[in-house]
């Protein structure tokens, strides 16, 4: 089954390396996953997205294609301006309530889940560097993918070092889109 989905932020905040360890998840448990990347010169504080296709077929395609996207999450407002319009109608959208800002009519057109990622990240995990990393998991728990493949696969991508305490925040974002989901769908 095909999923294309979509992180948004700034240079500097992770979205890169969360979608290249879910692509990467995908190759190694032998499915097919690519991500392709797009920051402004700025690099650092620019806008920056990452595209990410998971198929169990293989893509000929590599890139996303607007009003395709199934899924997006956003931590920066001027990245969520500029994206947004890429996610399909009914489409669901994660986004970072203290740093994004949608509008009634996004609300009206796509599933919203306010989720504060950076604070997950800053204040209970204690690093706000692992923000990619609880991205990751909010975006394994909210399409439904496996949450093991994607797990052992940032184990293996993120420096050693940093180890366990991505591990901490990938449970802390999981555990945070369960709720979120819970809250919502009752």
């Amino acid at each position: 089954m095909r999923k294309q989905l979509r992180f948004t932020g700034v240079g500097g905040q992770g979205v890169l390396l969360a979608g290249e360890i879910l692509a990467r998840s995908y190759v190694r448990a032998g499915k097919y996953g690519v991500q392709v990347g797009t920051y402004t010169s700025q690099v650092r504080g620019g806008p920056t997205k990452v595209d990410i296709i998971l198929d169990d077929e293989p893509i000929l395609y590599p890139y996303a294609v607007d009003g395709e996207i199934d899924f997006m999450l956003s931590v920066a407002d001027k990245s969520y301006q500029l994206f947004k319009d890429g996610v399909k109608e009914g489409g669901i959208i994660v986004y970072e309530p203290n740093l994004v800002y949608p509008s009634d009519d996004d609300k009206a057109r796509w599933k919203m889940f306010p989720i504060e990622v950076i604070t997950i990240a800053k204040e209970q995990v204690g690093n706000v560097i692992t923000q990619s990393v609880v991205a990751l998991a909010i975006a394994t728990r909210m399409n439904n993918l496996d949450k093991e493949m994607v797990y052992e696969t940032m184990i293996q991508t993120v420096p050693p070092k940093a180890v366990e305490i991505n591990k901490k925040a990938f449970e802390l974002g999981y555990q945070e889109a369960e709720e979120v989901l819970a809250k919502y769908s009752s």
